[in-house]
């Protein structure tokens, strides 16, 4: 039996895949979802981001559906609050950038200093919560920072980024890791 969306979980493959080799993200961490219709195709809790097959994604609906929701990633309940609230939205990458997290704990807002960084993302919102994973909190503040930006920072856990496509997304969440990389050796530099 052939697997619905099978266009999309090659394209969220590809993704999650290219998101872990370049490094932004651990080996369990992070997920991808895209929005087809009135369902998400999600990752799976617990699989690897860069490893990913057909079978590792639960296919769910716009509203709770425990029977479907229970192997999803469990920042499902993000996803979907970002996709009932930015219809647009057409996919969402979430990693633990290394450096973006690093920033996420200097700053409320990053601001890249580089020009494409400025030019694609312009700055991030940090969101502070008193539970950054799997959060309701988070689920309700974070769609209202990503109409206004393409990608926002859960502070201590990573970047949301979100697109008409999840190349579109990664392009936005790479572009902020590279800007705090930049930014964290502009500011060695100048310390010299």
């Amino acid at each position: 039996m052939e697997l619905p969306f099978k266009r999309e979980r090659e394209e969220l493959i590809r993704v999650g895949r290219i998101t872990f080799e370049a490094g932004l993200t651990d080996t369990h961490g992070g997920n991808i979802s895209c929005r087809v219709g009135d369902y998400i195709l999600i990752k799976k809790s617990g699989k690897m981001l860069g490893y990913l097959k057909p079978e590792d994604f639960v296919v769910t609906t716009l509203e709770e559906n425990p029977r479907l929701d229970r192997y999803a990633s469990m920042e499902l309940i993000v996803h979907r609050a970002i996709y009932r609230e930015l219809p647009h939205v057409k996919a969402i990458l979430h990693a633990h950038a290394p450096f973006t997290v690093a920033c996420s704990l200097l700053y409320d807002t990053i601001v890249p200093a580089d020009s494409e960084g400025r030019l694609l993302i312009k700055e991030a919102p940090v969101l502070k919560a008193e539970k950054v994973v799997s959060s309701e909190e988070v689920a309700r503040k974070l769609p209202k920072l990503l109409k206004e930006h393409p990608v926002a920072v859960i502070w201590s856990h990573g970047p949301f980024a979100v697109g008409g496509s999840a190349e579109e997304a990664l392009k936005f969440l790479s572009a902020l890791e590279n800007s705090c990389k930049i930014l964290a050796a502009y500011s060695q530099l100048k310390g010299v």
